[in-house]
């Protein structure tokens, strides 16, 4: 064991000691490499023209929603409707309640708008809240 630990020493000052000595001169510099791949860059070119519009847009404008929330309002106390415009449909409807009361499915008023009643006893009524989407 203790001949391995002689023999790793004087290793590593052979190894240490073999980096010493008188430095050498510097050398020649070299010649100058050719350009790469590509060359040197020149100057930007001119801009482009403008691309076509996108799929969706026409002439950089995208395209109107598709749907629309509509909110029934309040005209002297009593809840109005919510409609939609007639190119429109609706799709989905809710009442939405003061808090703490309880709401009522909404009704249907054919196919573009609906209404939400009041419970007995109840003080606000509820206000419809529609989705429309443009008819096809």
């Amino acid at each position: 064991m203790r001949r391995s630990t002689i023999l790793v020493y004087v290793l590593f000052s052979t190894l240490a000691l073999s980096g010493c000595g008188a430095k050498g001169d510097k050398g020649d510099k070299g010649d100058k490499g050719d350009p790469g791949p590509v060359g040197a860059a020149g100057p930007p070119g001119p801009q482009g023209p403008p691309g076509p519009p996108g799929k969706d847009g026409k002439d950089g404008v995208s395209p109107p929603p598709q749907f629309r929330v509509v909110r029934s309002t309040m005209d002297g106390g009593i809840a109005r409707p919510a409609m939609c415009n007639a190119d429109e449909i609706m799709v989905s409807a809710t009442c939405i309640a003061s808090a703490g009361d309880v709401a009522e499915p909404p009704r249907a008023l054919g196919d573009n708008g609906a209404g939400c009643d009041a419970k007995p006893g109840q003080s606000n009524p509820p206000l419809a809240v529609i989705l429309c989407a443009k008819r096809q």
